[in-house]
């Protein structure tokens, strides 16, 4: 992660200020976890409170994937795996942040790691709680798409061209074409383009059955187009009434 834009500006009198605080980690250090507890449990309190409708998950699905503090960019790493439970990940996020620790001498920066640890995992485990802890596994076309008929239209779409079935499983090894296709509607603003690519990969995954692998998600938007997407591309652009 951008060490300045973790840390930021740093100065020598910010030391004389942080040295009490530096003892009291090197004393207390261990108590990390706890505090971090405390955290933990204010973020299930204030996610218990939220009345989840369509809008708030949408904009929190979207404000959760823009998370990017030390916490999060650890947690929504490991989060990708589903062979770790939910305390797995937080003693993962625990491991990375001692780590982190151990490289800094200065008591201005643990200072400022530990307060940048403890608010960003209240933030986005508030999100991750509000969002019934399954910010992404569950994640559809629907939650990703502008207008409120777009995902039924384009799933229409994919199966009158024999893409995917009436389970919307695909029917086709045409995987590249149809990470094509979504970066099509994404730069056109008919998928959200507030969204990340990984988030977007996920949404494919859990709406076709299929796994989507970043390399190829990457590999396929630069590829030339053949006539048959050329047709397709001009099909989805009158669907839409998108310029091309």
């Amino acid at each position: 992660m951008d060490q300045k834009k973790l840390y930021g500006k740093w100065f020598f009198w910010d030391e004389l200020v942080g040295y009490p605080m530096m003892l009291y980690y090197w004393i207390k250090g261990n108590k990390i976890n706890k505090l971090l507890d405390i955290r933990i449990e204010k973020a299930r309190i204030k996610a218990s409170r939220i009345e989840l409708t369509k809008k708030i998950k949408n904009e929190f699905l979207i404000e959760y994937d823009k998370q990017d503090n030390f916490f999060s960019y650890h947690f929504k790493n490991i989060d990708e795996s589903r062979d770790h439970n939910f305390q797995d990940k937080i003693n993962y996020c625990l491991l990375r942040f001692r780590d982190e620790s151990k490289r800094n001498l200065s008591s201005s920066k643990l200072m400022i790691l530990q307060e940048n640890f403890l608010n960003g995992a209240e933030h986005t485990l508030f999100l991750y709680f509000a969002l019934e802890g399954k910010v992404k596994r569950d994640i559809r076309l629907s939650d990703i798409m502008i207008g409120e008929k777009s995902a039924e239209y384009f799933l229409l779409f994919l199966k009158e061209k024999k893409f995917i079935d009436e389970n919307h499983n695909l029917l086709v090894d045409k995987k590249s074409f149809l990470i094509r296709i979504h970066h099509f509607l994404k730069d056109h603003h008919i998928i959200n383009p507030d969204f990340q690519d990984i988030t977007i990969i996920k949404a494919m995954e859990n709406e076709y059955n299929s796994n989507f692998d970043r390399g190829t998600f990457s590999r396929a938007v630069t590829a030339k187009l053949n006539d048959f997407e050329e047709i397709v591309f001009k099909e989805l652009s009158i669907l839409f009434n998108i310029r091309y």
